[in-house]
C-alpha cells in the first residue's frame, strides 16, 4: 500500500513540505504552511534583534586595575566581573548586566584611587628636599 500523490512534510527539512508522486519524492519544495520557527536563541554574549547592546564584564580592565590600581577595590571587581562573565555564558543577561555594573563600580572605584595616590607620589618626590651634598657618607653610617 503506497501514500497517494501529494504534498506531504519533507522528510529531509522541517520548515518545507515535498511533492510525492505516487512512486517517489520528486525535487519540488514548498513552505510548510503551518511552520511556526522558534526563534534561534542568541549565542552568548550577544545581544538579540530589537534589544540591548551585549553585556560588557569588564574582566580585561578589571584584572589591569588588580595590577596597576588600588588593588584592595580591584579584587571585587577582578570577581564581579567574572561572576558576570559566567551569567553571560549561561544566557542569564539580567544577571549579567548587574554583576557587570557592581564590577564597573569597583573598576572605577580603584582606578580614580589609583590616580589619587599615583599623584600624591609624585608629588611627594618631586617636592622632597633632598640635599644635593651627602658628605662622607659611609656604607654602614658611621
Amino acid at each position: 500500500m503506497s501514500m497517494p500523490a501529494g504534498w506531504y512534510d519533507d522528510p529531509f527539512t522541517d520548515h518545507l513540505q515535498r511533492q510525492w508522486n505516487g512512486e517517489s519524492w520528486t525535487k519540488e519544495t514548498r513552505p510548510r504552511p503551518e511552520f511556526d520557527p522558534t526563534p534561534v536563541a542568541p549565542s552568548p554574549g550577544v545581544a538579540a534583534p530589537g534589544t540591548d547592546a551585549p553585556v560588557r564584564d569588564y574582566l580585561v580592565l578589571s584584572i589591569l586595575a588588580l595590577i596597576f590600581c588600588a588593588w584592595p577595590l580591584a579584587i571585587p571587581a577582578v570577581y564581579f566581573s567574572v561572576k558576570a562573565n559566567a551569567a553571560k555564558k549561561q544566557g542569564d543577561m539580567a544577571k549579567a548586566s548587574t554583576l557587570a555594573g557592581k564590577a564597573r563600580l569597583f573598576l572605577i572605584l580603584s582606578a580614580a584611587i589609583g590616580v589619587v595616590v599615583g599623584i600624591y607620589l609624585a608629588y611627594v618626590l618631586l617636592t622632597a628636599d633632598v640635599p644635593t651634598d651627602q658628605g662622607t657618607l659611609t656604607p654602614l653610617g658611621n
